[in-house]
């Protein structure tokens, strides 16, 4: 009667180091406000399950939207700006080309006469001051001409960079806006995906800042454990280990997926 009997299995000795910690979400994010305002109505409360894009809470966008709508205002004047300068641009380049082409019909016109006047003198109708008018007057022309062609090619230049130049400020307002109408839309305060709210700022009327934390939401269908152990078991852990976390009685099996080393308390 002194001895004992019981069942025994052939396995593996499972060796395990003890230590408690702390239960939380596996994923958690914080939203906070991309403007300063203030909050106007609140929809949902700490504890709640919510969907994707779903409103937690509506801020005073008032100020935020005025601007928008002035800024909106700045980029249609900037883009009419730009369109009234390209058609400048088309109307004085276009005279000024008719002008050469005059110009150069001119110049042609003087040497048909220069060619002329000394057809002339070659056989003794002409005189040798009428030449010389002549080519005095074919000089003038093509001096203007080539003159113009200068200042036809230095206007395209520096048109073509003014209105360059308009273009990079309207693309930089657009820019902008678009930037602020991304900020108004983060205003709206939903949540990026399907999760439950810990934590809302719920106080209707509360001032709040750029940055300021108005929401956390989590994913409570995954968590994690962050616990510590003693140094002198810290060879035996190792990433990709097995653990068995017990919560109220009940064991959940779990892996390591992380190990940080620090000090404490000395």
């Amino acid at each position: 009667e002194d001895l004992e009997f019981c069942r025994i299995d052939l396995g593996d000795i499972e060796a395990s180091v003890n230590g408690s910690g702390k239960l939380a979400p596996a994923f958690e994010q914080v939203i906070t406000s991309p403007i300063n305002s203030r909050i106007i109505e609140v929809y949902k409360k700490v504890g709640d399950n919510v969907n994707a894009g779903e409103p937690l809470l509506k801020l005073d966008l008032l100020s935020a939207q005025t601007d928008y709508e002035k800024l909106s205002d700045q980029v249609e004047m900037k883009r009419l700006e730009v369109e009234q300068q390209h058609m400048n641009n088309i109307t004085y380049l276009s005279d000024l080309k008719m002008r050469v082409k005059v110009a150069e019909m001119n110049a042609n016109r003087m040497e048909v006469e220069l060619r002329n006047e000394r057809y002339l003198d070659s056989i003794g109708s002409g005189t040798t001051d009428k030449v010389r008018e002549a080519d005095f007057s074919c000089q003038s022309k093509r001096l203007e001409l080539e003159q113009l062609n200068t200042q036809y090619d230095n206007e395209r230049k520096v048109r073509e960079s003014s209105i360059k130049m308009k273009q990079l400020e309207l693309s930089m307002l657009e820019k902008e806006l678009a930037e602020m109408s991304r900020t108004l839309k983060d205003a709206q305060i939903s949540s990026p995906y399907d999760a439950t709210l810990t934590f809302l700022s719920n106080q209707i009327g509360a001032q709040i800042t750029q940055g300021c934390q108005v929401a956390i939401i989590a994913d409570l269908k995954h968590f994690k454990v962050e616990c510590e152990i003693a140094e002198l078991y810290a060879s035996r852990i190792n990433v990709g280990d097995k653990a068995r976390v017990r919560v109220s009685n009940i064991d959940y099996e779990g892996v390591v997926s992380n190990i940080e080393q620090k000090a404490k308390n000395g």
